[in-house]
């Protein structure tokens, strides 16, 4: 009797060298899936791109803004703002390098305005300025005439006096003094723009104004350059043996 074979049996499987497996094929990606995803989500891939790019460009402005790592040199021909400082030259010309950003103190523009703000008045400066400006010199400035504060007068004649610097300091309009009290006002205007060049403190908008040092320091040159048999007298001791660096 001839055998009978059962056809139940296992396939033999292909070749891994046979391109055309079914392993070869099953492991390829769906480019058609792909392609239906992207038509699918094309409108939510378009806007989250789109606000993306509109959120890197508000942070570029933001840093910008904030950081202001670009500042230029500014050439300084008449008054500068109050937040210049360390002269240096280009051109020839005086100019000034603005220091790192800092908050701006202002004392508006009325003495009730400056009071609210946390300002008083600089008899030295002779303006308001507020609690956190240097206020270096004030005492000595205030005191230099004979222990006493300068005389102010409303008018040119001298006829109406103030009785002090609080009502100096609320006078709404000019005041007239003695040549003297300029002098000095410039003599400790110049020494506190140094003391806080030094240590790197505030500089208020007239420390900073580069015209009011040429003003004063003219002023002061020429008073100096008047007949005075005192300043004609030998006192003045010197030294030239001596050896300067500079950084």
């Amino acid at each position: 009797m001839d055998r009978v074979f059962s056809r139940d049996y296992d396939p033999v499987a292909k070749s891994d060298a046979d391109g055309d497996s079914d392993a070869t094929i099953t492991s390829r990606p769906s480019r058609r899936g792909f392609q239906q995803f992207l038509k699918r989500n094309l409108a939510a891939i378009t806007i989250t791109g789109l606000l993306m790019i509109l959120l890197l460009l508000a942070i570029a402005v933001i840093t910008a803004i904030a950081v202001e790592p670009f500042h230029k040199v500014l050439v300084v021909n008449g008054p500068s703002s109050d937040s210049l400082a360390y002269p240096e030259t280009l051109e020839g010309k005086r100019q000034c390098l603005p220091p790192a950003p800092r908050v701006r103190y202002s004392c508006g523009n009325s003495t009730k305005e400056a009071e609210a703000l946390g300002c008083s008045y600089d008899p030295l400066a002779g303006c308001w300025l507020h609690k956190e400006c240097p206020h270096d010199f004030t005492d000595e400035f205030a005191h230099f005439n004979n222990g006493k504060p300068f005389v102010y007068f409303y008018d040119e004649a001298a006829t109406q006096q103030m009785k002090d610097y609080t009502e100096l300091g609320n006078n709404p309009d000019f005041y007239w003094t003695a040549v003297r009290e300029h002098l000095v006002h410039c003599l400790y205007l110049l020494r506190r723009g140094h003391d806080v060049h030094m240590r790197g403190a505030r500089l208020d908008n007239m420390l900073a104004d580069l015209e009011h040092v040429d003003h004063c320091t003219n002023m002061l040159a020429n008073w100096l350059r008047r007949p005075d048999p005192a300043l004609e007298e030998i006192g003045t001791q010197g030294q030239t043996h001596c050896f300067m660096s500079c950084a």
